[in-house]
């Protein structure tokens, strides 16, 4: 092995774009708002599982949990809190429970509720909110969260009965299709839900956030018919709250049926009702650009009377949409509109600027826009430079951009991936002009150090590669890697067979399953005329990684053993996945050059 390959869909139908593909080839639709999708929260609780941050309601508040108790519960109560401040949650839970279990109280009860959260405990979830149906049997908190815990059990028996419970009580079960919603993609999960639902008798049914709940499934398992058959009398319904996701719900089944023209409809009529609502607005422009209604959709843009900031998060979100369907000059009409105050999308904004301004042409000034790019968007605006500097012949002038506008922590990344560009279209030159410059400004990046070594022994500069690894070693001597790559640079370098040998075994002492490793000692025995080790090592190599190099090697020691039929397989076998590798096809035409014109003729 040679030593250079040794080293936004809304929240409400979370990702409904990217569920379609769990059952069945989706047309594209709604990918860019999958970016754009935010959490729901609902109930107490989106997971039973509490972060460490649960923040508990304090007994020193203005109405305080417990307003007037006796002196034996006040002191159980500072009691409790003390042992919560001290020892969390976990060990304040008995004592809350005990107190909430003697005094009934409600306010305590949702108290405890909090602490059995924070506990992370789900015994203790499902008891507290027990407790307090016990107190308050109409707690949508309780059931919302106690529900949650047992699906995502798999109870199915138990959430049936809860869920029974909470209908017949009359709680508002809002919380159920949402939280459908958030976990759209956990198949499983929703096969537990849809199960639970199944059982319910047919008047339960008639409840309309069930009916929501089912459109949702339906809909997730591919049903779209189904989902537009629930659906649709939803929509119809004045009873109905929170009507925005069932537009989209339609929309998309519509539109998964092959009905564009009707899910444009669906949103167009969603948005006269919202006629806020990026999360209508955002889907609606896209089936209107795939539909090839541009200017429709431009104006339908224009006209909503948007906040402003979500009139330029709708507007990034578009022009995005405009230049990866080929259709950058309206996607720049689109971004030079927007107001001088972006709210903080400025470099998002010049992204996209200059990526219009490269597709129509325009790369001199697509370059000056995009340089103006920092922030998360910073390494990206880079490497886009670069290239546009290859594709105008100005690849002199990369080097220099790329160490003025690469913040320090990101100078190993991004230099990496620029000397890949450089090698990739034949400059290495560049590549190592890149890492000399780097180094030089961050003497104390053993990354870029690695890289450099490497890329001069590539360049058959290997006394400068020796150098770059003793330099390495010198900071972290027990490195395999580093120990390894300097072996082998001696092994196939020079004559110093025995001190290669030194660093390649002290590398295989520190990782003895590394494929590379023991390739390196593997050949060094060969070299050594060893030829029984080289074979045992070389084959433990490529039984590990079926690797072109290792296949060289190891095929030689075969042939050298007069093991040519075998010598044959193995190179035969590498030469199938890597047919162009240089030291494979080396070795084959000089041992066994019929073998090599045979896979050519077969391939």
């Amino acid at each position: 092995m040679n030593l250079a390959s040794r080293k936004h869909m809304p929240p409400y139908l979370h990702t409904l774009a990217h569920a379609k593909a769990k059952f069945f080839s989706i047309r594209p639709a709604a990918s860019l708002l999958l970016i754009l999708s935010s959490a729901v929260l609902f109930g107490c609780s989106s997971t039973p599982q509490q972060s460490n941050t649960t923040k508990l309601p304090s007994i020193s508040k203005a109405g305080s949990v417990l307003p007037e108790r006796s002196n034996d519960q006040i002191e159980a109560l500072l009691e409790a809190e003390f042992t919560l401040q001290r020892e969390g949650p976990s060990q304040a839970f008995p004592s809350f429970y005990k107190l909430v279990e003697k005094t009934q109280d409600k306010q305590l009860a949702e108290r405890l509720l909090h602490i059995a959260m924070a506990s992370h405990n789900n015994a203790n979830i499902e008891t507290s909110t027990d407790l307090l149906i016990a107190i308050d049997p109409i707690s949508e908190q309780a059931y919302s969260l106690k529900l949650q815990m047992l699906l995502q059990a798999n109870r199915t028996e138990d959430a049936l009965a809860l869920l029974t419970k909470a209908l017949d009580n009359k709680v508002s079960i809002h919380f159920l299709p949402l939280y459908i919603d958030k976990n759209i993609r956990n198949s499983d999960l929703l096969n537990t839900i849809a199960s639970t639902l199944k059982k319910l008798p047919d008047n339960y049914h008639q409840n309309l956030f069930i009916k929501a709940s089912n459109a949702r499934i339906q809909f997730s398992n591919g049903n779209y018919q189904a989902s537009i058959n629930i659906t649709k009398p939803l929509l119809a319904n004045k009873n109905v709250p929170d009507k925005e996701p069932l537009y989209l719900l339609q929309a998309y089944s519509q539109d998964q049926l092959g009905n564009r023209e009707s899910a444009i409809l669906s949103l167009e009529t969603g948005l006269n009702q919202f006629p806020t609502s990026t999360r209508l607005l955002t889907p609606l422009l896209e089936f209107l650009v795939q539909a090839g209604e541009i200017e429709n959709a431009a104006k339908k843009y224009q006209t909503l009377p948007l906040k402003q900031s979500d009139h330029i998060q709708a507007g990034i979100t578009f022009s995005n949409l405009l230049i990866s369907t080929g259709h950058p000059e309206s996607a720049l009409s689109v971004l030079e509109k927007l107001p001088s105050n972006k709210y903080g999308l400025d470099n998002q904004v010049a992204y996209l600027m200059a990526t219009a301004l490269a597709d129509t042409g325009k790369k001199d000034q697509a370059i000056q826009e995009m340089q103006n790019v920092s922030g998360i968007l910073n390494s990206h605006a880079t490497t886009q430079v670069a290239l546009w500097l290859y594709d105008e012949g100005k690849q002199d002038q990369i080097n220099k951009m790329v160490l003025k506008r690469t913040p320090r922590e990101q100078i190993p990344e991004v230099i990496s991936a620029i000397c890949r560009l450089h090698e990739e279209k034949h400059h290495n030159d560049l590549s190592l002009a890149l890492l000399t410059d780097a180094l030089t400004a961050y003497p104390h990046s053993d990354a870029l150090r690695y890289r450099k070594a490497l890329l001069e022994d590539s360049m058959g500069n290997w006394q400068n590669t020796i150098t770059e690894l003793k330099h390495l070693l010198s900071k972290k001597p027990q490195d395999a890697q580093y120990l390894n790559a300097l072996g082998y640079t001696l092994l196939t370098r020079s004559n110093k067979i025995n001190e290669a040998m030194h660093y390649i075994t002290q590398a295989y002492h520190q990782d003895p399953k590394d494929p590379a490793i023991i390739d390196s000692l593997g050949w060094g025995f060969f070299l050594q005329g060893q030829l029984t080790n080289a074979s045992f090592y070389l084959k433990k190599a490529w039984d590990t990684l079926q690797d072109a190099e290792i296949g060289a090697h190891y095929g030689e020691v075969l042939w050298q053993q007069e093991k040519h039929s075998q010598a044959a397989f193995i190179w035969t076998t590498a030469l199938r996945e890597n047919p162009n590798n240089t030291l494979l096809l080396e070795t084959v035409k000089r041992l066994s050059p019929s073998l090599l014109d045979k896979t050519q003729t077969h391939h």
